[in-house]
C-alpha cells in the first residue's frame, strides 16, 4: 500500500512536466515568440486598463476600421509547430458577437475558424482556439501569422498562449456564457426567422438560443465549380450543412448565378459569357445579360447539381434565388462596389438601363410587334417613322437617351407612349426572367419554399413591377422576399407593402429583409411590419441583433410577436399610380408612408386592378398619379358602381397617357379632399358606414392593424404610453399602447 501510495505521489508532483506548454507568449508589454503587431491600418489597437488588467483594446473610430489584432511569431517558434496549434485568449467578456480567426494555413492565408463568443457576461474568460492545417509564413498585414477578428467593437486581451499540443486549460463553454446572457428564448409561431452570416458549432448555438429557425448562405457557382468546367467542390457547404444538422437548425442558401461575384473566372473567359452592356455608354458589366441565351442551361445545370448534393438532407428550409444584379435581386445592375468586386474584379456599374446588347434589341423588337401588329400603328403611338420592325429601336442612346427621358414628364403623349412601352418591356424582361427561375428551381426542388430576391423601389431603371414577380411566383407555388427594409416603420411599410398586398392577392406567400444596419427600434419595427403584413418570413444579418445587449433584449422581448397571420384585415386600398410613377418618378411613397400614420392599407396597381384585385376592398385612396389609362379608369369606375368608395387627395383633374379627359369623366364618383385632416375624416365616416372598425386615423405614431375579427394589433414608436380607441358599430373599446413597443388587444 505504501509503494501504492509513493507511484501516486510521484505521479502528482512530475504531471506539469508532462502537460502542454506554451512555444510563444504575448502580454501588453511583453513578447515572447510571438508579438502583436501594432503597424496595420485595420488593426490599430492601444494599451489599456481593464478591469484590473493591462489589455490591447481596438481603436473605435478609425479608417479603415479596425477590426482585427494581428499576431506575428518568430521564425524559431514557427519551426516548433506543425500543423496543428492551439491559441489560449484571455479576453474581457464585454458587447455581443463572435470573434473569429483568420490564420496562415496550406491553402489560404486567410483560413478562418470560429474563435469565441463574447457574450456581455462582465469578467474576464479564457478561450481556447485549435487551428487546423496550419502553416504558418508570416504572409498576412504585417507580416502575421493569423488575426482575432471583431466586427462589433474592441476586443480587450490581456494574454495569448500558442501551443503545438492541446493544453489542459478551464474554459467556460460559449454555450453556457450565451445561455447565461439570454436565458430560455421564444419561438416564431409558424414562421421562418432567418439570419444571414457563417455559422459553426457555438454559432449555431446562439442563433437557436435567440429563436432562428434557418441560417441563409451566399452560395454562388463561383463558390462550387471554381476551379474548372466539372470540378465540383463542396467542401464549404458540406461544413454548413454538418454544423446547422449537428444543432437542429435549417438552411437557406441564397442560389446566385449572374451577378458579376457569382460567375467563375473560366466562364466569364469562355464565349458563352455575355454581359450586360448600358445604353447610356455603350460600356460592358461583367454581370450576366438575361437575354444571354446560353445562359439557362448553365443556370439549370448548377441548380440541379446543388439539389442532388443537398436536396434530400433534410436541412434546406426554402431556397432564395438571386438571378440577376449587382448583389442578386430581381433588377438590374444599379451600384455595385466593394465586395461585389472581390472575384471579377471593378466592373462598369450604375443605375440605368441595361439592355444595349443585341439579344434585347432583337426581344424588344418582338416585343414591340406583338402589341401593335404593324409598323404604322408603332409611328402613329410613337410619333416615329419606322419602314419596318426591323428599324423599331430603344427611345436613345448616351446623351440621346437623357433628352427623351428629360422630356417624359413634360406630357407629350407620344413621348409619354414611347416611354411606358419601354420600361413595360423592360420590366416585363425581369419578370419573365424570374419566372423562369423559378419554374427551373421548381423541378428540382418541387416540395421546397422558393423566395425570389427582389429589391430597391421599382423605380423604372430597377427594371422591377413587384406585383408582377408575386404573380408568377405563386404561378410556381414560391414567394418573393424583398430587401429593403432599414430601422423606419412607416419606410419599412411604405417599400415592403407592394409585395405584401400582391402576394395576398395572387397567393403568393413572402418575407421581408434589411438592406443594411438597424436599431432595437427597427428590430421590433421590423417584427410588427412582417406580422401585421401576412408575411411567413423574416430576414435578419446576424449583427444587427447580436452587436449590443438592448438589441438582443427588444428582440427577445418581442418575438411572440412573430407569428404567421395569414390574412390580415385591410379594407383599405391606396392606389400605386404606376403608369404616373414611370412618367414622372418621385413622392409617392413618402406619402403612403405619411398615409399609414392615419390607417392600415394594402396597394393596388393596375396590374391587379386588372385581375380583380380591387374586388378586396371597400375604400380606394388616390394620393398621386392624376395620369392613368382609360381602361382603368373604366375598371374603377364600375367597382364605385358596386359600392366601392373612392376618396382623392390633392391630386389634380385626371387624365389618360394621351391627355384626354376621360378618366376624369369616368371617376367623376369620388369624393375629393384637402390634406391629411380631410382625407383621416372621409376616411372615418366611410369606414363607420360600411359597419368596420374604425380605430387610429390620427398622425401621433402609433400604429395599428386588424388581425382578426376582434383582434387588433398596434405599435407604438413614441417614447409615452398612448391609448387607443376602437369604434365598432357604435361600440367604443379602449386600450394603452407601451412606448416602443407591441401590444396585442384582443376585444
Amino acid at each position: 500500500m505504501r509503494l501504492v501510495g509513493l507511484v501516486i505521489i510521484l505521479l502528482l508532483v512530475s504531471l506539469p512536466a508532462f502537460a502542454a506548454q506554451p512555444l510563444a507568449v504575448w502580454t501588453p508589454g511583453q513578447a515572447d515568440g510571438v508579438q502583436l503587431i501594432t503597424t496595420v491600418e485595420d488593426g490599430q489597437w492601444a494599451q489599456s486598463e481593464v478591469s484590473g488588467r493591462q489589455a490591447a483594446v481596438l481603436k473605435p473610430d478609425t479608417t479603415p476600421a479596425s477590426q482585427f489584432l494581428y499576431f506575428q511569431l518568430t521564425p524559431e517558434a514557427r519551426a516548433k509547430i506543425g500543423s496543428d496549434a492551439y491559441l489560449v485568449v484571455d479576453f474581457f467578456d464585454n458587447g455581443f458577437g463572435p470573434v473569429g480567426v483568420h490564420f496562415n494555413s496550406a491553402g489560404n492565408t486567410y483560413q478562418g475558424t470560429h474563435g469565441f463568443m463574447v457574450t456581455t457576461g462582465g469578467k474576464w474568460e479564457r478561450a481556447l482556439i485549435h487551428l487546423m492545417d496550419a502553416k504558418f509564413q508570416g504572409l498576412q498585414n504585417g507580416g502575421a501569422d493569423f488575426r482575432l477578428t471583431c466586427t462589433f467593437g474592441a476586443i480587450p486581451i490581456s494574454r495569448l498562449e500558442v501551443y503545438a499540443d492541446k493544453p489542459s486549460v478551464r474554459v467556460v463553454s460559449d454555450k453556457e456564457r450565451i445561455m447565461k446572457t439570454i436565458g430560455k428564448s421564444l419561438k416564431p409561431k409558424d414562421m421562418y426567422y432567418t439570419f444571414g452570416g457563417e455559422v459553426d458549432d457555438t454559432t449555431a448555438k446562439l442563433y437557436k438560443s435567440l429563436g432562428v429557425t434557418s441560417i441563409e448562405s451566399y452560395v454562388t457557382w463561383e463558390t462550387c465549380e471554381r476551379a474548372g468546367e466539372g470540378q465540383w467542390d463542396w467542401t464549404a457547404w458540406d461544413q454548413t450543412v454538418k454544423a446547422l444538422q449537428d444543432n437542429g437548425l435549417k438552411w437557406v442558401p441564397f442560389l446566385i448565378l449572374s451577378p458579376a461575384y457569382s460567375t467563375p473566372d473560366w466562364f466569364r473567359a469562355g464565349k458563352q459569357h455575355f454581359p450586360c452592356r448600358c445604353l447610356e455608354h455603350g460600356i460592358d458589366s461583367k454581370i450576366e445579360s438575361l437575354w444571354n441565351p446560353h445562359l439557362p442551361k448553365w443556370i439549370d445545370r448548377f441548380i440541379g447539381e446543388f439539389a442532388r448534393r443537398y436536396r434530400s438532407t433534410g436541412v434546406v428550409e426554402s431556397v432564395l434565388l438571386g438571378i440577376q444584379g449587382d448583389f442578386g435581386e430581381a433588377i438590374y445592375s444599379v451600384s455595385g462596389g466593394g465586395w461585389t468586386f472581390n472575384v471579377p474584379g471593378e466592373y462598369h456599374n450604375h443605375a440605368g438601363y441595361w439592355c444595349d446588347d443585341p439579344y434585347a434589341r432583337v426581344d424588344f423588337r418582338a416585343y414591340v410587334e406583338k402589341r401593335y401588329k404593324t409598323a404604322m400603328a408603332v409611328n402613329k403611338a410613337w410619333g416615329t417613322d419606322y419602314e419596318s420592325f426591323g428599324d423599331v429601336d430603344f427611345p436613345g442612346y448616351g446623351d440621346g437617351l437623357a433628352k427623351f427621358e428629360a422630356e417624359v414628364p413634360k406630357g407629350d403623349p407620344q413621348v409619354q407612349r414611347r416611354w411606358l412601352d419601354f420600361i413595360d418591356w423592360y420590366r416585363a424582361s425581369m419578370t419573365d426572367w424570374s419566372d423562369w427561375w423559378m419554374a427551373t428551381t421548381r423541378k428540382h426542388f418541387p416540395q421546397t419554399p422558393i423566395y425570389l430576391c427582389t429589391g430597391g423601389d421599382a423605380e423604372p431603371h430597377h427594371g422591377s413591377n413587384f406585383a408582377e414577380q408575386c404573380r408568377v411566383a405563386a404561378n410556381h407555388d414560391a414567394g418573393v422576399r424583398i430587401t429593403n427594409e432599414a430601422s423606419d416603420y412607416t419606410a419599412n411599410f411604405a417599400i415592403t407593402r407592394w409585395v405584401a398586398a400582391a402576394g395576398k392577392h395572387y397567393g403568393a406567400y413572402y418575407g421581408f429583409e434589411p438592406a443594411g444596419a438597424e436599431d432595437e427600434k427597427g428590430i421590433v419595427a421590423r417584427i410588427y411590419n412582417a406580422t401585421a403584413s401576412g408575411a411567413n418570413q423574416l430576414h435578419d444579418y446576424t449583427p444587427n441583433v447580436t452587436s449590443t445587449k438592448p438589441r438582443m433584449d427588444a428582440q427577445q422581448a418581442h418575438l411572440k410577436y412573430l407569428f404567421n397571420v395569414k390574412k390580415p384585415l385591410v379594407p383599405v386600398a391606396l392606389w400605386y399610380p404606376n403608369v404616373d410613377l414611370t412618367l414622372r418618378w418621385g413622392g409617392f411613397i413618402e406619402k403612403a408612408a405619411e398615409l399609414r400614420d392615419y390607417t392600415d392599407f394594402d396597394y393596388v396597381d393596375e396590374t391587379m386592378l386588372r385581375t380583380g384585385a380591387l374586388g378586396k376592398y371597400k375604400v380606394l385612396v388616390v394620393v398621386q398619379g392624376a395620369v392613368m389609362e382609360t381602361s382603368d379608369a373604366r375598371l374603377i369606375a364600375k367597382w364605385i358602381q358596386k359600392g366601392g368608395r373612392v376618396i382623392v387627395m390633392n391630386v389634380p383633374k385626371f387624365e389618360s397617357v394621351e391627355g384626354m379627359p376621360e378618366p376624369e369623366q369616368l371617376l367623376a364618383g369620388a369624393v375629393r379632399v384637402k390634406g391629411w385632416d380631410g382625407l383621416s375624416a372621409q376616411l372615418g365616416k366611410d369606414l363607420a358606414a360600411l359597419g368596420l372598425p374604425v380605430y387610429d386615423l390620427k398622425k401621433n405614431g402609433v400604429f395599428g392593424t386588424q388581425i382578426g375579427p376582434k383582434r387588433f394589433l398596434f405599435l407604438n414608436t413614441t417614447d409615452t404610453e398612448t391609448g387607443v380607441t376602437i369604434e365598432i358599430k357604435g361600440v367604443t373599446h379602449e386600450a394603452i399602447t407601451k412606448p416602443g413597443t407591441i401590444t396585442d388587444v384582443k376585444l
